[in-house]
């Protein structure tokens, strides 16, 4: 009897081989009661309604023609669109700067990453409107330096929102592409160089082609991000336009028009799936790495180099940096009255402490903290046990991405028209809703790349694959597994975006802080700003602590 032949080795990234690994079914459950809550709010639209079905499909087509609709469904695309070529425009020379020289500000270009994700909008948008307001820090620079005050109106302006985007977006970039391009051998360059084509021509044919993945996928993420974008859309975009995420909170909070609110969903869904069927695709294409060949090494720039990093990152600092210093500044900063003289010191976080100072203060900042505190940490671990089951679970690559296109006001208005409870437990269900598919996403990197010889060995000593699974594999992913749970915390933390749709009698950091800047009350909120940023920004100083800014 010929001796039968050994299994063959799995390379790195092969799946998981231990229950579960080769049967997804467990992920499609996760992803189907993401789907149901939507699923279930176009039930109740369309088969609940007074009037009857005929009646509920007749609004909705009127509501998917009226003009608001298509409107809001353009200036979507349009500054989702400005907005993600902007972001391209900035952070490519980053992606160059640190895909191509070592300098010391590198490793600072490449943690510029972690903000779009450890930075809530609604601190964003109080950065923006200190630092760029009428008479907020660069107006007042300008007004030293001679030069004419800016009057503040810009940032309520189509152009004012296309610039928040894209600055609060062009980290993606370089972090993205800059990975990649980091890895490609100027051979291909070099190349097109020797069959005598110029410096420009030689990095259209030879480089341009193998960027191109990248760049798209870093811009269909930045496209998905501002797309979907409601909080700063809310402040800065009421006299330009509304997009369609504001619009569907209008429609459940204001006007209670569930049809208007689902045209405006159905339009905004299948306009997302393209967006991240894109991002799949080229997510997958751009980390293959297949035929780059051997890294090359970084150089130091050259003098003239050396000058345009430090002007961009001069640029970076005043336009991007900026902000976030004026805030920290503001949070110190005491006034007894708005002309009053400035002193600095804790005083506005005494009076969010203890809640005195302003019967509009309401919660004070303990109250708010813990409640933050508490909701997020309970949705961050749900979303890691629910992403890890999908993660380990193998699906193809849409079954992740797919929920992305789902709006959150809608995820909370179905829950709430199937589930009467109490606000805070809607809160929680939608913000694991969000925040699951990115643990899911993150986790699935990290288990491509897991080494799979020592499952092997342990196989080959006897181990089962249940116990090859659980003590090898899933000590192995341990780091990755607290890495996206902190991830799935930050993002959660920040949410303001359904506490503001469910409501409640209880406040959280973002809707505090949010009260707090539609008061006017600009140093508390930062006061408070900072707070939220500590615990939003537990997910970049883990990643930090590891090595693996990302």
């Amino acid at each position: 009897m010929p001796a039968s032949r050994p299994p063959r080795r799995p390379e790195a990234g092969a799946p998981l081989r231990g229950p579960g690994a080769r049967r997804p079914l467990a992920a499609y459950l996760v992803v189907a009661l993401t789907l149901y809550p939507s699923l279930a709010f176009a039930a109740s639209v369309l088969l609940g309604g007074a009037g009857g079905a005929a009646k509920a499909w007749s609004e909705l087509l009127l509501a998917l023609k009226a003009p608001s609709t298509l409107a809001s469904l353009r200036f979507s695309l349009l500054q989702a669109g400005a907005s993600t070529i902007l972001a391209l425009i900035v952070g490519f020379p980053g992606a160059y700067f640190v895909a191509r020289y070592k300098f010391k500000a590198r490793r600072f270009f490449l943690s510029l990453a972690a903000v779009p994700f450890c930075l809530p909008p609604i601190l964003v948008i109080l950065s923006f409107i200190l630092y760029y307001g009428k008479n907020g820090w660069l107006s007042s620079a300008f007004s030293l330096l001679g030069l004419a005050k800016g009057s503040g109106g810009f940032l309520y302006s189509f152009g004012g929102l296309v610039f928040i985007h894209a600055f609060y977006n062009f980290p993606i970039v370089i972090q993205n592409l800059g990975s990649v391009w980091s890895r490609m051998p100027k051979s291909r360059e070099e190349a097109a160089r020797t069959l005598g084509a110029g410096p420009f021509t030689a990095f259209l044919r030879g480089t341009l082609p193998y960027l191109l993945p990248a760049m798209l996928q870093a811009a269909s993420l930045i496209f998905l991000f501002c797309f979907f974008s409601f909080t700063i859309v809310l402040v800065f975009g009421g006299m330009s336009g509304s997009t369609l995420e504001v619009g569907i909170y209008r429609a459940l909070r204001f006007t209670q028009d569930p049809p208007k609110a689902l045209a405006l969903a159905l339009l905004q869904t299948l306009t997302a799936i393209g967006a991240v069927w894109a991002f799949s695709h080229f997510d997958g294409r751009a980390n293959s790495g297949k035929g780059f060949g051997a890294a090359p090494e970084r150089k130091k720039p050259d003098p003239a180099t050396g000058l345009f990093i430090l002007l961009y990152g001069a640029a970076v600092c005043v336009f991007f940096l900026g902000p976030l210093a004026s805030l920290v500044a503001e949070a110190f900063t005491v006034r007894s009255s708005r002309a009053g003289a400035v002193v600095y010191g804790f005083d506005n976080f005494k009076r969010l402490l203890t809640g005195t100072g302003s019967s509009a203060l309401g919660s004070p900042l303990l109250g708010a903290l813990a409640q933050s505190l508490l909701l997020s940490g309970i949705a961050a671990f749900t979303a890691s046990i629910l992403g890890l089951i999908v993660a380990a679970s193998r699906p193809r690559p849409w079954v992740s991405a797919l929920p992305l296109s789902l709006s959150p006001a809608i995820i909370s208005a179905g829950w709430a028209s199937v589930l009467k409870i109490n606000p805070e437990f809607l809160i929680l269900i939608g913000q694991t809703a969000i925040a699951w598919p990115f643990v899911a996403r993150s986790l699935e990197a990290a288990m491509s790349s897991l080494d799979r010889s020592k499952n092997e060995a342990a196989r080959t000593l006897g181990a089962s694959p249940r116990q090859a699974l659980f003590r090898v594999d899933i000590p192995t992913m341990a780091p990755s597994v607290a890495s996206a749970s902190a991830f799935a915390f930050s993002l959660t933390m920040g949410d303001a975006n359904i506490p503001l749709l469910v409501g409640g009698s209880r406040e959280t950091l973002p809707l505090l802080l949010y009260r707090l800047t539609s008061s006017y009350r600009f140093s508390e909120a930062c006061a408070v700003g900072i707070v939220l940023a500590a615990f939003t920004s537990i997910a970049f100083f883990l990643k930090e602590g590891r090595g693996e800014v990302s």
